[in-house]
């Protein structure tokens, strides 16, 4: 008879010298919150040099060895391996989940703030400055220019943000969608929020998030059904706030070490946005999992 499936090794040299301090950064920071003990972890692994490093890291190495030899004993005993499980899945024969058409007629919601604004208008410029280099040269680019400029310079992009906001609020209050183009939040903001490196590597003309765009505060409401009708449906409200959005310094950064994409991502969950944690420590959490981004968010939260 099979035995239970292995679990997975995760975390990586980080993850053993989390487990084998943790009882002592608990006892060292008693009554503080849990996710203190991630933090001061992540302080003490930095300060470490790089022959106390190789200590945990030859630990990770030899228990992921170990999870292999067991997995192919419990496969060998007759074990079926279990798959995992997608977000975006469903349990259908088929597994994938069907996504509805956006209607192309929808108004379009702005986004990137001031700093999008700016960027649109400065893109060709920058894109010619930076000839020849990565594409992500341009953001880091118009991030340093943006930095660079005045209040008041500034201004002038954040009142054409506004105004396109305005508008495109005004113009979900008369819009009227075809019978089944409604989509639930998750596939609203997925389509919506797509991050902008990504947009960036497509050549889509889109600004990326930085500056002046707000975390995003979601205001939902559920249509009300029948009982037995069926799941409502949830809905963005047509003011919600803008996509999530890095700071010039951090944006400058998470270029560098080519993590903007999962920084972004990361930002935008939920657990993320109310553990208040600022984006240096999301970006510093992602340079120490080796941008995998369920080790850092772990490793934030402490769990």
């Amino acid at each position: 008879m099979a035995t239970e499936q292995p679990k997975k090794i995760a975390g990586g040299a980080f993850g053993r010298f989390l487990n084998e301090k943790r009882p002592e950064f608990m006892k060292e920071l008693q009554g503080k919150p849990i996710s203190a003990v991630t933090k001061l972890a992540s302080e003490r692994w930095k300060a470490l040099d790089e022959a106390s490093k190789a200590v945990y890291e030859k630990k990770y190495q030899e228990a992921k060895q170990q999870y292999e030899k067991d997995m192919e004993a419990f496969l060998a005993a007759g074990g079926e391996k279990k798959a995992i499980k997608r977000k975006g899945k469903d349990d259908s024969p088929g597994g994938k989940k069907q996504k509805k058409e956006k209607d192309p007629n929808a108004p379009k919601r702005p986004a990137g703030g001031a700093y999008g604004c700016f960027l649109a208008k400065n893109r060709e410029k920058f894109a010619k400055e930076c000839e020849g280099k990565p594409v992500t040269a341009v953001t880091k680019l118009a991030s340093e220019r943006w930095g660079k400029l005045g209040a008041e310079e500034k201004a002038v992009f954040e009142s054409e943000y506004k105004a396109k906001k305005e508008k495109y609020e005004e113009d979900m209050k008369n819009y009227v969608p075809p019978a089944g183009a409604e989509e639930d939040e998750a596939e609203d903001d997925a389509a919506a929020d797509e991050t902008p490196a990504k947009k960036e590597t497509k050549g889509a003309k889109k600004s990326p998030k930085t500056a002046d765009s707000k975390p995003p505060k979601k205001t939902i409401e559920k249509t009300n059904s029948p009982k037995g009708g069926g799941k409502g449906k949830r809905r963005k409200s047509a003011d919600a706030e803008a996509e999530p959005s890095l700071e010039p310094g951090i944006a400058t950064k998470a270029a560098k070490l080519e993590m903007t994409d999962k920084l972004l991502v990361l930002m935008k969950r939920k657990d993320m946005i109310e553990s208040g944690k600022s984006q240096s420590q999301m970006l510093s959490a992602l340079e120490t999992s080796g941008g995998l981004i369920h080790p850092a968010r772990r490793a934030l939260l402490g769990a």
